[in-house]
């Protein structure tokens, strides 16, 4: 799903500003992360084909807020997003790519990207970790498919990083 997508969605629930959708986002769409800088053009770009409109609160002291709604073309679109194929999975890692060119480093080298990126993942699971029981609490079962989702994902990527990296250790002592 593109990011204009993501964000009807998030308006289908109501009213919100753009750091209201970053906010949401960052805490329970760990499956694909906005920043403001993907979603304000977006918003723009949406609120231009007619898909939301948009909402200036006049505020004192501070910058006005911009409060986005979905139209009635916007829920149409919405939907029919929703109906469409999944994109295909986009496995575009980037310690995986830069594994590719290992062959231009050191085994000392290669070892410390791998430990760094196992820690990595290992900081990714604790920070998930602490986000447990709100998504197991205030999460739908989709909302919790995805967090499980996720996890699964990471540590699958950090089990197979840690077995290839122990075969090298045992390859390269004999």
């Amino acid at each position: 799903m593109d990011t204009e997508g993501i964000i009807l969605g998030f308006l289908m629930s109501g009213p919100k500003t753009g750091y209201q959708i970053k906010t949401i986002a960052g805490k329970m769409t760990t499956s694909y992360n906005l920043s403001l800088n993907q979603i304000y053009p977006a918003l723009r770009k949406i609120e231009a084909a007619g898909l939301v409109k948009k909402e200036v609160v006049f505020q004192t002291g501070k910058p006005n807020k911009h409060v986005y709604s979905i139209t009635d073309k916007g829920r149409l679109s919405f939907f029919e997003s929703m109906s469409s194929p999944s994109m295909p999975f986009d496995y575009q890692l980037d310690f995986l790519t830069r594994a590719f060119f290992f062959r231009f480093l050191s085994e000392e080298e290669i070892m410390t990207r791998f430990e760094e990126e196992i820690d990595s993942l290992e900081e990714q699971l604790h920070d998930l970790e602490q986000i447990r029981s709100t998504a197991e609490a205030k999460a739908d079962e989709n909302g919790r498919f995805i967090y499980n989702t996720i996890v699964a994902m990471i540590q699958m990527l950090r089990d197979r990083y840690t077995q290839e990296r122990a075969r090298r250790i045992s390859e390269h002592k004999t």
